[in-house]
């Protein structure tokens, strides 16, 4: 396999760069293939996919795609896309392309909760956190709608969008993160917690340093290591680890990269360390892992 397939699942907090005169973006992503990263952002992201396929992780979902496959997601939600392995061939002719809409909910105005008749939006926008596959009668009329939005006026583009969270609201969606899993994520009771967190989900692919981390908060080394313990439940070292094989284990499940592959992807530089540390957190090594999760 060419270089192409080197495909970085890395989770940096992604920074939605916006228009000084808009208060939200969209445009059209075309490339051999999606680039495989997996981010979250605060921003909401209403995606359609036009041409590729793979595999979509959402949280702790995972599906395969292919065109006309339409989602849209919370902020905070992890996700990617992973092309087909057809798309990293070196000679290959493929194309991957997606229209994409990130918007945050301040863009409706300070008394958005207050409108009724932006009721039904509210309720899309509330259950989105868990990430939606839009089905259903108005599919067609919303990927119309959606094609258009990129050649639109600002204005228009924000009139386009809440139409089509209208028709989302009436439209038949599947929801793709289970709720166990939003109840786990990101809710972290301290603003230094979550600020190490980032930084780890940044920096999980390379050594993370305790120290660097203490230093990033204003503590000292081991007054940092209690605070994390007492904060999350684990230790800084443990937190790191589970960071890394929870990706690992959605990677094994919804993806056929290898697992020396994909040691390496979740920061691991050594295949039987990855082995061993899959095996103490999961009680499985993780070619069992894979091999039982094809089975669920």
């Amino acid at each position: 396999m060419s270089n192409k397939s080197n495909t970085k699942i890395a989770v940096p907090l992604e920074r939605v760069k916006k228009s000084i005169h808009s208060s939200f973006f969209t445009g059209v992503y075309e490339q051999p293939y999606f680039n495989g990263v997996w981010h979250y952002h605060p921003e909401f992201e209403l995606l359609l996919v036009t041409e590729g396929s793979g595999t979509r992780l959402v949280g702790d979902h995972g599906e395969e795609f292919k065109p006309n496959d339409l989602v849209l997601l919370g902020g905070l939600l992890p996700h990617t896309w992973i092309s087909d392995s057809k798309y990293l061939e070196e000679d290959s002719e493929e194309f991957c392309k997606s229209i994409y809409v990130q918007f945050r909910k301040d863009i409706f105005g300070a008394h958005f909760i207050d409108i009724p008749e932006l009721k039904t939006v509210r309720k899309v926008l509330k259950i989105s956190e868990r990430g939606l596959k839009i089905k259903g009668k108005n599919k067609p009329e919303i990927i119309k709608i959606l094609h258009k939005v990129p050649q639109l006026s600002s204005f228009d583009q924000l009139l386009s969008l809440l139409k089509i969270l209208e028709l989302i609201s009436t439209s038949d969606y599947e929801l793709l993160a289970s709720e166990d899993y939003i109840k786990q994520r990101f809710y972290l009771k301290s603003t230094r917690v979550l600020k190490v967190h980032e930084y780890i989900m940044e920096s999980y692919q390379r050594d993370i340093s305790v120290n660097v981390c203490a230093q990033m908060v204003g503590m000292t080394t081991s007054s940092f290591c209690r605070f994390f313990k007492t904060e999350t439940s684990y230790t800084f070292t443990k937190y790191v680890n589970k960071i890394r094989i929870d990706f690992s284990k959605k990677l094994l499940s919804n993806t056929n990269i290898s697992i020396k592959e994909i040691g390496y992807e979740c920061g691991y530089n050594s295949v039987p360390y990855f082995n061993r540390q899959f095996k103490k957190i999961e009680g499985v090594p993780p070619f069992t892992y894979r091999k039982l999760s094809r089975y669920k």
